[in-house]
């Protein structure tokens, strides 16, 4: 069996038993989650915003109900068109199981976890306990090398360990930790909508401090660009980010040049804090001059036909 546990961790002597060690790992991940979650929301409400196609002026009603409830469906759109192998609804996901090892070197307490984000495996390794860490690296994987700073016995036995918890040789677990005891998030980013939503107090985010004026023009000139340019996108995924990159680069020659410095720039979103005003108040959609969007279509020409 092909093993590549790239997460694997080890429980230090200074981690706490299991119950106290899921409840500092519940709080911790919880706070990790609405870290990452924020910026998301945010995202999808400036959308709203900046986006003509999903921006219905004449819709009446409370401003900060419209914009998450379209921010929401956005969401919910584009994660539906992801492809199987993709985290449908759930790219923040977070579970983590436990295991032990006892044999005649001792007794080691291991954990896996399964995170739709690189922070969440971050954190664990930052986690501690009385000013000492909590987990230590105990990955493996046999396709690759030992490390030179791992010793051959070491790597040896944390392949035996793996293996032992897997338990391949089991019809009911098939290879799998599904056996083994664990702790899973109970929060999702359909639910922080949700509350965003119903205007829960703790939920308020301000729009101007994840979306800075600089990354909605960005956005803006690079979605002008590639209509203006009328850009096939089903060329295959790695023409598709050639384009995209080479469109950044064209803007990023733009924006440093005096005329790029001098263009202005979208307005600052109003009441981003609470999001309680009205549609009145929303600022205009930002459309980028035509002459700065023909500018870096040359410019973007100009890599394309040097092949950059």
């Amino acid at each position: 069996m092909s093993v590549k546990l790239y997460d694997g961790l080890r429980l230090t002597a200074h981690a706490p038993d299991l119950f106290e060690l899921t409840r500092l790992i519940s709080k911790r991940m919880r706070e990790v989650f609405r870290e990452l979650a924020v910026p998301i929301i945010a995202r999808n409400i400036v959308r709203v915003v900046d986006d003509t196609e999903v921006r219905e002026r004449d819709m009446g009603g409370p401003l900060h109900n419209y914009l998450v409830y379209r921010a929401r469906k956005l969401w919910l759109d584009e994660q539906s068109g992801l492809d199987d192998r993709m985290t449908f609804h759930d790219p923040l996901r977070f579970s983590i199981v436990f295991g032990q090892v006892d044999d005649g070197y001792g007794t080691r307490r291991l954990a896996y976890p399964f995170a739709g984000n690189r922070a969440y495996a971050d954190t664990l390794l930052a986690l501690e306990a009385d000013g000492h860490p909590v987990f230590a690296d105990y990955h493996y994987q046999d396709q690759a090398d030992r490390p030179k700073e791992i010793r051959k016995d070491e790597w040896k036995r944390r392949r035996d360990d793996w293996n032992y918890l897997l338990d391949a040789d089991d019809r009911e677990t098939d290879g799998t930790f599904g056996h083994l005891p664990g702790w899973q998030l109970p929060d999702s980013i359909e639910g922080v909508f949700d509350a965003v939503l119903l205007g829960y107090k703790d939920t308020t985010i301000d729009l101007n401090a994840h979306r800075t004026i600089e990354h909605r023009m960005r956005r803006a000139l690079n979605r002008a660009v590639t209509l203006d340019l009328d850009l096939d996108g089903a060329n295959g995924i790695n023409r598709l980010l050639t384009r995209n990159q080479r469109i950044e680069r064209a803007i990023s020659q733009f924006l440093d040049t005096a005329e790029g410095k001098a263009m202005p720039r979208p307005a600052p979103m109003p009441g981003a804090r609470e999001l309680d005003v009205m549609i009145s108040e929303l600022p205009p959609v930002y459309e980028p001059p035509a002459g700065a969007v023909a500018r870096i279509g040359e410019l973007y020409r100009e890599q394309a036909l040097a092949g950059d």
